[in-house]
């Protein structure tokens, strides 16, 4: 029978293999004859499994590598993995950790070994990993629960636990514990929460914007701030707040900053829902990404209306007296000095005052200072009450009051405002407790510039003229200088005794003649006004016009004037004579304030005096302070028949070209271009310019105050059509007779 030879498997471990070769190589040979091509299959076979060993051989060597890969892999994911592994035997001993769980505990592997994880536990966090650990035993469901774990160095970190339970060899209980270090996660979210306390509980109000600008969120601070509610300003742009009290120049520039420096801070307006408008501190931060780009803008507010309130409080106290609440020593010093900047660039003039009350020490020393104080509380109100609103009225301290006039029209008006308070204050007054006092006031004055041009001048110069007024029997007032002391008085007087000229007959009325060139004829005559007081004799209207239109007179004593000139022109045309034109003056008051109009109309019809005969004379400036109101006046004047000239021309505006506008039938040359003819050629050419433009514009002219011969010749040559002769050939000042 054949030998069939059994074949390997190579299935068999490589040592079985082994074995089975050795025993087929080393069996007894059979004793039947064997062909040579019989050997040749055996050694084939023999050759075949040599190839099939070797084959065996290269799969374990590549089974090995693979392992060894395996290992790798198994040592980079569980070792090295990012989060620590524990396994715990019975009564939780440390069977086995990986390398993250080791750098979490901060020991080496082999220490940690065979411990117990409870000995790592915080021992506040003991009970938590009890009850988690009894669920987990008695449910098989994985537990996940925070705690904190001790490090080897004492410090303690936060972590999650993730355990699970495992069948380990033998049947004993393994449990699988997954460790996560939380800690940072920890202080990010104490960080948070921490911050939106801060954010919800801060005072100031905070609002958080996009890079456009549009509002993301704000905080409760910032609702109670503004009285908007968060649903009412999200997507909004804070333009919602905007008070319009900044320009577009202020936010132009703190937009400037922001993008520059992503900073600004500053103090700005802005309105509450309910439209009021308050201050706050704002602070604005640009928050920028890791690219530098602009992801948010941060804004946090203050209210400071309560600061601001405090701050002008003390500046209040601070320059103010705290009894009558009048500017202190201090305030006055820093307005005078103001006042002398404005007066020197405006080029106007100013007066202090200084007052001191006379017998106030009696009321002291008699009542008590309670008295004194409520004496002077009341003086400060009566002061307060008699002054412009640009002046300023001080306590100095005591019994001592300033006052600061500003913008004075003339010196002399200083003494009207001193006499005036001397005879305020000299009145009784009545106390609270009904005691009725009286006292008196000492006034010093110093003018600017006249007497210093700084504030350390006047107030010096003030006090000296003071201690003069108290010195000459107090309850009166004197200038640092006498000279204008004496002028002032004599002012005062003027005044008084003018308000009693009228009644008193001692105004008069002269007329001087106006002449025609080409005749020689009287043809008309311009009103003057005379005063002849009964003990200072004939007083200059230089002296009393300027009185009586700063006192508003003037209105009254220019109706009169019109009304007696009319009265004599009606005399003399009923008594035969000829008929003269009459020039009346109007003052700028009258044209201006009054209803001229009405009054010429009322006394032209009581005097029956012929409107073509009279003349009204208005000078330029009154004519161009109120151009369109002048020239429906005119016109309304020129509708009764009246004839207008246009006074003192040359002295003014000056220019020809808006005398068009008007309706005038006469120009006066002013008598300053006159008087130096024909000695000055420019005066000479002035006024024939004058003539020679005005009959270009229909207008005749008058030549006013011609004393000489040479005058009136070079005037005729001209063309001057009339002139007011005051020389002693052809003086003629008319007085009940239009006869020369």
């Amino acid at each position: 029978m054949k030998h069939e030879k059994k074949p390997l498997d190579l299935r068999q471990d490589p040592a079985t293999l082994r074995r089975s070769a050795e025993q087929q190589l080393t069996a007894k040979p059979q004793t039947d004859a064997q062909t040579p091509s019989e050997d040749k299959k055996l050694l084939h076979e023999l050759q075949v499994h040599q190839i099939e060993l070797e084959m065996l051989n290269e799969n374990l060597s590549h089974a090995q590598a693979e392992l060894e890969k395996s290992w790798a892999r198994y040592f980079d994911l569980y070792d090295l993995a990012p989060v620590g592994y524990l396994s715990l035997g019975s009564r939780n001993i440390i069977l086995n950790a990986n390398l993250t769980a080791t750098t979490l505990l901060g020991m080496t592997r082999k220490a940690l070994l065979k411990r117990s994880l409870p000995d790592f536990i915080l021992a506040a966090d003991h009970d938590k990993y009890d009850l988690h650990l009894k669920q987990l035993q008695e449910t098989g469901k994985p537990q996940v629960f925070e705690l904190h774990l001790l490090k080897q160095d004492g410090g303690a970190i936060w972590v999650r636990l993730e355990m699970n339970r495992a069948v380990g060899a033998g049947s004993d209980q393994l449990l699988r514990v997954v460790m996560i270090d939380i800690s940072e996660q920890k202080a990010k979210d104490d960080y948070l929460r921490q911050a939106a306390a801060m954010f919800e509980t801060a005072r100031e109000g905070v609002m958080v914007t996009d890079a456009e600008n549009r509002i993301v969120v704000v905080n409760r601070a910032f609702t109670e701030l503004t009285g908007y509610s968060s649903a009412e300003v999200l997507e909004q742009t804070p333009k919602i707040l905007k008070s319009g009290r900044q320009d577009e120049a202020f936010y132009a520039a703190m937009w400037s900053e922001i993008n520059a420096t992503g900073y600004w801070q500053g103090e700005i307006w802005n309105r509450r829902k309910n439209g009021e408008i308050y201050p706050q501190m704002l602070s604005i931060r640009a928050v920028r990404n890791e690219n530098e780009q602009v992801t948010h803008y941060v804004g946090v507010f203050s209210d400071i209306s309560q600061l601001k309130n405090a701050v002008d409080r003390l500046d209040y106290l601070a320059h103010h007296d705290p009894l009558t609440s009048l500017p202190n020593r201090l305030l006055l010093f820093a307005r005078l000095e103001h006042c002398i900047e404005l007066s020197s660039r405006e080029r106007k003039s100013a007066a202090l005052l200084m007052l001191d009350l006379d017998r106030f020490k009696d009321v002291n020393d008699s009542f008590g200072h309670l008295a004194g104080d409520e004496l002077l509380q009341q003086v400060a109100r009566r002061l307060s009450s008699r002054l412009r609103g640009v002046d300023t009225v001080t306590r100095l301290g005591g019994d001592e009051f300033a006052l600061l006039l500003e913008d004075l029209s003339h010196p002399q008006d200083a003494a009207l405002v001193a006499t005036e308070i001397i005879e305020a204050l000299c009145d009784p007054w009545r106390l609270a407790n009904g005691v009725e006092v009286r006292i008196g006031v000492s006034i010093g004055i110093s003018l600017f510039p006249e007497h210093g041009r700084t504030a350390e001048e006047l107030m010096k110069q003030a006090d000296a003229a003071l201690y003069r007024a108290k010195d000459e029997g107090r309850g009166n007032f004197k200038y640092f200088s006498e000279e204008l002391t004496e002028a002032a008085k004599r002012r005062i007087k003027l005044e008084s005794l003018l308000r009693r000229a009228i009644v008193k007959h001692e105004l008069q009325v002269y007329y001087q003649p106006q002449i025609d060139f080409r005749s020689g004829l009287i043809i008309g005559a311009e009103v003057l006004l005379r005063w002849n007081q009964a003990d200072e004799g004939m007083i200059s209207p230089i002296q009393f016009i300027p009185v009586a239109e700063e006192i508003g007179l003037i209105a009254e004593i220019g109706e009169w004037v019109l009304m007696e000139a009319c009265r004599q022109g009606q005399r003399w045309i009923e008594a035969g004579f000829p008929t003269l034109r009459l020039a009346v003056n109007l003052s700028p008051h009258q044209f201006r304030h009054g209803n001229i109009v009405a009054s010429v109309t009322s006394i032209l019809k009581e005097t029956r005096f012929p409107a073509k005969h009279l003349e009204l004379e208005i000078t330029e400036s009154t004519l161009m302070a109120r151009e369109c109101e002048a020239v429906q006046i005119l016109r309304a004047l020129r509708t009764l028949g009246i004839r207008l000239a246009i006074d003192d021309f040359g002295t003014g505006y000056s220019s020809l070209a808006y005398l068009k506008r008007f309706p005038l039938d006469i120009l006066k040359i002013d008598k300053s271009f006159i008087d130096d003819i024909p000695d000055q050629e420019d005066d000479k050419e002035i006024a024939a310019a004058i003539i020679g433009m005005a009959h270009n514009l229909r207008l005749q002219v008058l030549a006013e105050g011609v004393e000489t011969e040479a005058q009136l010749n070079f005037l005729k040559e001209q063309g001057c059509d009339f002139y007011q002769a005051i020389t002693k050939a052809r003086r003629c000042l008319l007085k009940h007779s239009p006869h020369c």
